[in-house]
């Protein structure tokens, strides 16, 4: 049996089927996650993007990335205005699911926090879990490094140790 995980909008019109395990799941700290969200960040599940069908009507907004200058796709619910998913012009195969619209949330653990150099005042890092300044990768694909603290630490506060730092 297939691992099957559903969820949808705020108002309901936009429901989903993911039918994969989650490639990942990470927190972004960056400007625009803090934009498109009202809050400090954006929690997400990634997948490849054929493994997810939908319900009901999605609008988009195309973002340009101001780091690789591509088009992020911001796909919400017009009804709502729910954040559903983001697919991307740099990774055409895979597909973002906004964490917090599964019907349950936390049948996957988070994994890692990117872009923490821009994370908002009063924002914490869990300690044992792969931080990144930036990206976990550079614009070429080359991975980066990523910090872990051996305890919970304030963002603004943190600093990479050598051997970690990205």
């Amino acid at each position: 049996m297939s691992e099957v995980h559903e969820g949808g909008c705020l108002c309901g019109v936009v429901r989903y089927r993911a039918r994969s395990p989650a490639l990942r799941t990470l927190v972004c700290h960056c400007h625009f996650c803090q934009k498109m969200t009202g809050s400090t960040s954006y929690a997400e599940s990634m997948f490849p993007v054929d493994a997810v069908e939908f319900t009901g009507q999605l609008s988009i907004y195309d973002h340009k990335s101001e780091s690789s200058e591509k088009a992020v796709h911001v796909h919400f619910c017009a009804k709502c205005g729910t954040t559903v998913t983001l697919t991307f012009e740099r990774w055409p195969e895979y597909r973002a699911i906004s964490r917090g619209t599964f019907d349950a949330p936390d049948w996957v653990p988070i994994g890692s926090h990117i872009w923490t150099e821009s994370a908002q005042t009063g924002v914490i890092l869990p300690a044992d879990t792969d931080c990144f300044r930036h990206a976990r990768a550079k614009l070429d694909g080359t991975p980066v490094a990523p910090t872990r603290y051996s305890a919970h630490v304030e963002a603004r506060n943190a600093v990479p140790s050598a051997a970690g730092a990205d």
